[in-house]
Formats: structure tokens, C-alpha cells, sequence
């Protein structure tokens, strides 16, 4: 057939140039030639193709179109079943991909060319049987969440992208044919139904969400939280490697939601851990999949019932309202406690006589040592009290309305620039006078006086009295946890109430994960980390819980991530940036450790702690630019003792010769 075309190409060529000169006989014998060699090349191209469809292996071969009716056979038969079991077709798939993060999408597509190209085809494609067709209900249900009646999310599943499409159309067919009715319980309950629940709207709360959203979009999450505003981390800076200072933000909760994250401002009440049902004081039911106890802690407050309308805690952003309102008609208060919080109040107020309560010998004995304390104290002699401009933060904030007592919810929990955003100065002439720090002491009781300038008293274990307006608690927070278990079954616990979890995040509820300042770190810890209930630590906890979550979701192995090898914090103390790094105050080294200091009055202020010559933790007060050399030096365990006292030399760089 081939060789008769060819003779009538040939015949019509010769046809058409015939009318040509005698000298065109060369081009004509040209034209011909080059139609029959064209159509012999052909011919062989056709050969090849019939060659290497011989060759392809038919375990890999996808050109045989498989009807549905032969794959709703297949689903019946006992190959299936030997196969598969009674477990769904995606269960005993395994993605592979580089490195211990998934990619946030599956591969475009397993098929190319008719033929798998892949090592690890995704449970569609490797299965030639298993055929995507609105008729083929048996094979849809699989993908279908028997909670939330929604197409399981191709991070769950494992569906390439092009697969995981014709499974949406096929369903969507599915359901305008009526052949996958979903029922009336899965219609009416699917908004508080979800794969992952997290209670708590702070920081550990919301990291566990965007990291949970960034490895598995799509998957439905609620939030479940007390307050209307939620914390978020924003203007993240990296120091080191592991060293991060940041901002934090507060977002209307409503304004936080996505298409697949869904909001519920409330409390949560009591957990069915085998129904894996949750139940809110208003009445909310929600049944979840993984959830996580996010729910941080309370601050510690001196109880006294003839006073307790006298003594505030400064945790969340209702406490900080009622301490500015407090402070404006005040002459004088008490401030109790060492840490963050009380470091920045005595730095930030003025205008307002205070008698500081310390139980230590030196101020902000949480994070820094005597030494550091005396740099400090310089700063505080020599602040200038004739500021009365706040420096602005550059944005936004919302505050909440609330209309009556009914409507009243517990504010979200400060940040670390809190301080920044109210005016902090009462109604006096302020002067470094108006500040006197007792060291050393502690509170044994607080009582009403019938002193017309002042309204309590406030005795000290030492007998001295003091007089004053209120009294503000800032002496640590406890773990907050106020829900109860229906299933007789409760958390393991340590000895200040939090919520014992291992490397993972993982509580001893099945199901349950915890994070952030409402649990304990049970887990063996390394020798350079310690645990605080910090925001640096809130936001690696709640990360951690993200990525073991999904792990658990996609039934995969994880390790546990780097940021809990070194105990890292910066932050920001009476206008210094202080960075913290392993065991910056010796902590569990027994007095068995030499210290290196290099002070610049006014400047920066540096301490190395080594053990046996290496360095084991290292406090960097003011713009040191050493925070990366000394992560290094802590982990990679140099020995520094050639090096002596140069080794914080001021002429000597020394993050250039470790670099």
C-alpha cells in the first residue's frame, strides 16, 4: 500500500513539472527521490514504534484502557481482598521524598508516556485496576472522610496531583447521579468536625496550626479558644542558627480563619478521648482526629479572700487594663517577683512611687546573674525620666469591645513588647527616688487598713510593713488546665500541673498532644537545653507538635527537631537586647564550671561558662554579634583552653576565627 502511494506522489510530481524547461530534469529527479526516501523513513519510525511497545514492561504499562465494569469486579474478587484487605487502598501506600519534611504537594502525575515513571506510584496509578468513575462508589468511598463526608486531602492519601483531580470530578459526578448520598448527621455536624483540633489561641497554639497548614493543606483544622484575639509570630529575625528574636501580633481571631480553618471562640470543657469527642461551655460538640491541649499557664497570684480585689497579675491584655487603669489614681504599689514581667514594669513605669519585693539577692535572677544584674542597675539609675514619648510599634493592633459582663472573655496572653503599646506613668513627679528594691524578702501577709492615704498593708517575713494602693503579682505562672476527662481517664502529670509529653509532644492520652508553657518536658533532655516556659519555647514546642501530628496523620516516622538540642531565648530587659544560650547561669553543672567575662560599661555585657575548657553556655547582654560563634562553640564542644582569656579579647574577632 505504502509503495503504490509513494508511485502516485511520484506520478503527480512528474505531472506538475512536466510543463517545466529541459534544464529543470535535475530538480524533478531531486523532488522524487526525497518523497521516497520521506516515506520509507516512515515506515521505519512505525517499525520502532511496534518494537518498543513489544519491549515495555507490562507491570509499568498504562496504555490498556481497563473498563469501570471490570474494575467494580476487581474491587469484589479475591485478588482485592488478598491484596488489600479490608483496610482502604491508600492505607499501606508510603510516600518517599527527600529529607524528614514531605513536600507540601504531591508529584503532577505518576504516568508519562503511557507508562509509570515513577519508582513509588502513588495507590491509583501503581493499581491498574482501580479505576476513578462516578459509578465506581465502592472505590470513591475510600477517599471519602466518614466524619466530615469531605474527599480526604491528597497529603493523607498520597494521590498524585492529576489522580487526586479525577477523584474530586468523580465524586462530584458521584453526588449529581445520587450515588453517594451523604448522610443527614455527616451534613448537619460537618462544621465541628475536624482532623485537628487545637485548643489554645497563643503562640504555641497558633504555630502548631501553620505549621499543621503548611505540610498538609487542605486538612481541616478548628481552633478552639477563650479569647477573641489570637498571638502570631511576626518580624522574626535569625541570630544564629538557633537563636530568633521576634515580634509578636495579635489578630482577630475571625480574621484568622481559612477555608480549612475554622475559628470557635469558647471554652473547651471536657474530652471523650475514645470517642474523641470534645465538648465546649457553650454546648459545642466536636469530634476530632489528633487534637493538641495548647492552653498555656496563669500567673501566680497571692490569694487572700479580704484583698483579692487589691491584688492584680499582669498575664493577659484585661490584667494590663485594669494595672494602667489602677496606676493613674494610685501614689503607690508593690511589685512581686524577679522575672520578665517585673523587669519590665520597674524599667518601663514612672510616675508612680514602687517598692520592689525580690526574694533574691539581685534583680531579674530568672535570667541574668549578680553581675549583670549590678550592669543593669546603672541603666536604671540612669534613666531618663523626662521621656514621655512611647516608641511606636509598627503594627497593628485590635482591642475588644465588650458590652456586658456576660459577654466578658479572657484576653489573650501579653507579648513581649506589651508594655510598648499602653502608658505606663501615673500622676507623681518621677524620680529614681520613687523606685526601692527590698532584696531577699518575702510576703507573709496582705491586709485591709483603715489609713485614709492608703489602703492595704503588706507585711514581710522580716516584720517590716508596707503601706500601698495595690499590689501586683509577677512571681511566675502554673500550667492552666480546666477541662476534665468523661472516659475516666486523665493526663500524666508532673509536679506543677503541666502535661507531660514526650520527645514528640505526645501526652499519655492517646489521640492527644500538648504544648507550649501547659506542659512538661518528659522527655531526656539534652545536656545544653532546659525547659522554661517561655515564648521562644512556646513556638518550637507548638512547631513540633504540627510536624508529629501529621506524622501520626500520615502514619510516618519523624525525629525530633534540632531546636531542642540547645537552649536558646532572646529577649529584651531594661532596653538591652539579652540573648541566652545553653547553660547560660551554670544551671545542673554543680558549681563545677569557670566563668569569662568581658564588660563594656553602658555597651554589652559577656559571660562564657566552660566546663573542663569548652564552652557550655554563654549570656550576651546588648549588640554583641557573637550569638552564631557561640552556638557553635557550645555544640561543636572546642576545647577553648590554649585560647585562655583571649578568647574574649576585644581586639580578637573571634567570630572570624571560628567561623
Amino acid at each position: 500500500m505504502m509503495n503504490f502511494l509513494t508511485k502516485i506522489a511520484c506520478s503527480s510530481n512528474l505531472f506538475k513539472l512536466n510543463n517545466l524547461s529541459p534544464y529543470s530534469s535535475a530538480l524533478v529527479k531531486s523532488i522524487v527521490t526525497t518523497n521516497v526516501y520521506y516515506c520509507e523513513a516512515h515506515e521505519n519510525e512505525e517499525a520502532k514504534k511496534e518494537q518498543i511497545k513489544e519491549k515495555i514492561d507490562p507491570s509499568i504499562d498504562r496504555t490498556r484502557i481497563i473498563p469501570v465494569e471490570t474494575s467494580i469486579r476487581y474491587l469484589k474478587s479475591a485478588a482485592y481482598k488478598e491484596t488489600y484487605g479490608d483496610q482502604a487502598v491508600w492505607v499501606p501506600y508510603r510516600r518517599n521524598h527527600k529529607g524528614l519534611i514531605p513536600p507540601r504537594k504531591t508529584r503532577k502525575t505518576c504516568i508519562r508516556k503511557g507508562k509509570i515513571s515513577t519508582g513509588s506510584p502513588c495507590p491509583i496509578c501503581r493499581d491498574e485496576y482501580l479505576v476513578l468513575h462516578h459509578e465506581n462508589t465502592d472505590l470513591l468511598k475510600q477517599f471519602i472522610s466518614p466524619q466530615t463526608g469531605q474527599v480526604l486531602s491528597f497529603s493523607k492519601t498520597g494521590l498524585c496531583q492529576k489522580k487526586h483531580l479525577q477523584l474530586l470530578l468523580a465524586v462530584e459526578r458521584a453526588k449529581d447521579h445520587g450515588r453517594i448520598v451523604l448522610h443527614k448527621s455527616i451534613t448537619e455536624n460537618c462544621q465541628n468536625e475536624c482532623s485537628f483540633l487545637i485548643v489554645g489561641g497563643g503562640i504555641s497554639g497558633v504555630s502548631c496550626v501553620e505549621t499543621i497548614n503548611f505540610l498538609a493543606p487542605g486538612e481541616k483544622i478548628i481552633i478552639l479558644t477563650e479569647s477573641s484575639l489570637i498571638k502570631s509570630v511576626t518580624n522574626l529575625v535569625q541570630l544564629g542558627k538557633y537563636a530568633q528574636r521576634f515580634d509578636v501580633k495579635e489578630i482577630v481571631a475571625e480574621n484568622f480563619a481559612k477555608p480549612n480553618i475554622h475559628v470557635i471562640t469558647d471554652e473547651l470543657k471536657s474530652i471523650n478521648s475514645k470517642e474523641k469527642i470534645a465538648k465546649t461551655a457553650k454546648g459545642l460538640i466536636i469530634k476530632y482526629g489528633l487534637a493538641c491541649i495548647c492552653t498555656g499557664a496563669r500567673p501566680k497570684i497571692i490569694h487572700n479572700k479580704n484583698v483579692e480585689e487589691f491584688v492584680i497579675g499582669i498575664r493577659d491584655t484585661d490584667s494590663v487594663k485594669e494595672f494602667q487603669k489602677r496606676i493613674k489614681t494610685s501614689k503607690k504599689f508593690v511589685l512581686i517577683g524577679n522575672g520578665g514581667i517585673a523587669s519590665e514594669i520597674i524599667y518601663e513605669i514612672q510616675n508612680i512611687q514602687i517598692e520592689w519585693l525580690i526574694k533574691d539577692n539581685h534583680m531579674s535572677s530568672t535570667f541574668i546573674d549578680p553581675g549583670a544584674s549590678k550592669f543593669f542597675e546603672s541603666r536604671l539609675r540612669n534613666k531618663d525620666y523626662t521621656k514621655t514619648n512611647q516608641s511606636v510599634v509598627k503594627r497593628m493592633r485590635y482591642m475588644e469591645e465588650r458590652k456586658t459582663s456576660e459577654e466578658v472573655r479572657k484576653g489573650a496572653a501579653l507579648g513581649p513588647d506589651w508594655h510598648r503599646l499602653i502608658d505606663m506613668s501615673g500622676n507623681l513627679n518621677s524620680n529614681p527616688e520613687n523606685i526601692k528594691i527590698h532584696y531577699g524578702v518575702e510576703v507573709k501577709t496582705i491586709t485591709r487598713v483603715e489609713e485614709e492615704e492608703f489602703l492595704i498593708c503588706v507585711e514581710l517575713m522580716n516584720g517590716e510593713k508596707i503601706l500601698c494602693d495595690f499590689v501586683v503579682s509577677a512571681t511566675g505562672v502554673e500550667p492552666y488546665k480546666t477541662f476534665n476527662f468523661e472516659d475516666y481517664v486523665d493526663f500524666k502529670c508532673s509536679d506543677d500541673g503541666g502535661i507531660i509529653v514526650d520527645a514528640f509532644m505526645r501526652s499519655s492520652v492517646d489521640s492527644i498532644y500538648a504544648a507550649g508553657d501547659v506542659c512538661t518536658a518528659g522527655w531526656e533532655h539534652s545536656k545544653f537545653w532546659h525547659q522554661m516556659r517561655l515564648w521562644t519555647q512556646a513556638r518550637q514546642m507548638g512547631m513540633m507538635a504540627g510536624k508529629s501530628m501529621i506524622a501520626d496523620y500520615n502514619k510516618e516516622e519523624i525525629y525530633q527537631d534540632f531546636c531542642f538540642e540547645l537552649f536558646s531565648h532572646v529577649t529584651k530587659l531594661y532596653g538591652y537586647q539579652v540573648v541566652l544560650l545553653g547553660r547560660y547561669n551554670g544551671q545542673g553543672l554543680n558549681d563545677d564550671y569557670e566563668l569569662l567575662f568581658r564588660i563594656t560599661p553602658d555597651k554589652e555585657y559577656i559571660k562564657f561558662v566552660l566546663k573542663n575548657g569548652r564552652l557550655v553556655g554563654a549570656l550576651l547582654i546588648g549588640e554583641t554579634g557573637l550569638e552564631e560563634t557561640c552556638e557553635n562553640l557550645i555544640l561543636n564542644q572546642i576545647d577553648l583552653t590554649p585560647y585562655g582569656d583571649d578568647i574574649l579579647n576585644p581586639n580578637i574577632d573571634i567570630e572570624d576565627y571560628f567561623d
